[in-house]
């Protein structure tokens, strides 16, 4: 239908066209049947543009501007390719919320769950507001009170959390699978440098691209905020497709000299990357400035891993020339002895000592680099 309607688009403007000169030329009134019929089907027209513009900006960005057949030949495209829940084949998970089922390995303590205070309120609201029932409730119903109050609190807590659901990140795309709803999917590809919004007092992440995708109380907000300033633009976009991360590459806390900071260990040798240079290291990897105002320097160069081991290095590199930081070959930085890698890790670098600790899930990984270093053939 929508096919057929597209087709004869353009003979409407000539009928209508024709009408309107039949009708001064023959001096109808308002009240004349055909020219009633016309003025109905204009308007049912306006109505049904509207419409479709309303529902097709709530599925994807579109032009204001676009006409009923555009209008309709787009959201005809989107039904007929729906949203698929099951990733395609070849298609790599990066990240997921609420699970273990992501590559970080980055020995950044600090959480990056958050909830909402507003939620956090409500359930004290509601609680504070039922608790005098305990004082005033008879003694035989003192037990349903309590059942209430907790019953209440409880309620607040558990409805806004049917808003959520799980987020996915891919090679590809963004997949946001509702607990109630319709899933909702974005290319990564297709999402442009200002299509990313975060609402911090619901927690929802807004993003514009192919389609619109609107997650709903994402506990982890903030680190999907950066692995998607990090996927949808090189180096990164595509770079998860091979399913394959650096192994050999440890990114830890650090301090040098009385520097604080991040390092990275390599086979090849040790990086050190200063704080307060997360904005110029982003610059560097992307040629753009961050629309963040807020990221984890470890992050970034964790995430790093998904390219080959080659730009891996090459990127890491551009960072440390970007940021005033460090690097020291293998030949030249030398492993100091100690406590295990998870509690201390000495490294001397020239004149200086690098001094950091090793997340335990990097431990094995640490180890296992250091011994190509060659000192440690001597």
């Amino acid at each position: 239908m929508i096919q057929t309607l597209v087709g004869h688009a353009d003979l409407l403007p000539e009928a209508l066209e024709r009408v309107s000169r039949r009708a001064v030329a023959e001096g109808w009134t308002e009240d004349t049947a055909i020219w009633k019929d016309t003025r109905e089907l204009v308007a049912r027209r306006a109505r049904l543009t509207g419409l479709a513009l309303r529902r097709l900006d709530a599925l994807a960005v579109a032009p204001p501007e676009l006409s009923l057949e555009e209008t309709l030949t787009r959201l005809d495209a989107l039904v007929r390719e729906p949203v698929r829940r099951k990733l395609a084949p070849g298609e790599v998970v990066v990240f997921e919320t609420n699970t273990r089922r992501h590559s970080d390995r980055s020995s950044t303590k600090k959480s990056d769950i958050e909830v909402p205070l507003r939620y956090l309120l409500g359930v004290a609201l509601g609680i504070l507001l039922t608790l005098p029932l305990l004082f005033v409730a008879p003694p035989a119903l003192e037990r349903v009170a309590a059942f209430l109050v907790l019953g209440v609190g409880m309620a607040c807590w558990w409805v806004p959390l049917l808003r959520s659901g799980r987020l996915l990140l891919t090679s590809e795309r963004l997949l946001w699978l509702p607990h109630l709803g319709e899933p909702q999917s974005v290319r990564l590809a297709s999402i442009p440098d200002d299509g990313v919004q975060l609402d911090r007092s619901r927690l929802d992440v807004r993003v514009e691209g192919d389609r619109r995708l609107h997650a709903r109380l994402v506990p982890e907000a903030w680190r999907v905020m950066l692995l998607l300033e990090l996927h949808r633009q090189p180096p990164l976009l595509g770079a998860a497709r091979a399913g394959v991360q650096v192994e050999n590459a440890v990114v830890f806390a650090a301090k040098l000299g009385k520097r604080e900071g991040c390092a990275v260990l390599r086979p090849g040798g040790v990086s050190f990357i200063p704080d307060g240079q997360e904005r110029q290291a982003l610059l560097a990897l992307t040629g753009k400035a961050p629309s963040l105002p807020r990221f984890d320097l470890e992050r970034v160069l964790d995430t790093l891993r998904w390219l080959p081991a080659s730009e891996f290095d090459a990127c890491v590199a551009r960072v440390v020339a970007a940021t005033g930081g460090l690097f020291r070959s293998a030949e030249e930085a030398r492993h100091v002895p100690g406590p295990p890698a998870w509690m201390w890790l000495r490294i001397q670098m020239g004149s200086q000592m690098l001094l950091g600790r090793v997340a335990l899930a990097q431990a094995a990984a640490a180890k296992a680099v250091l011994k190509t270093w060659p000192q440690a053939a001597e």
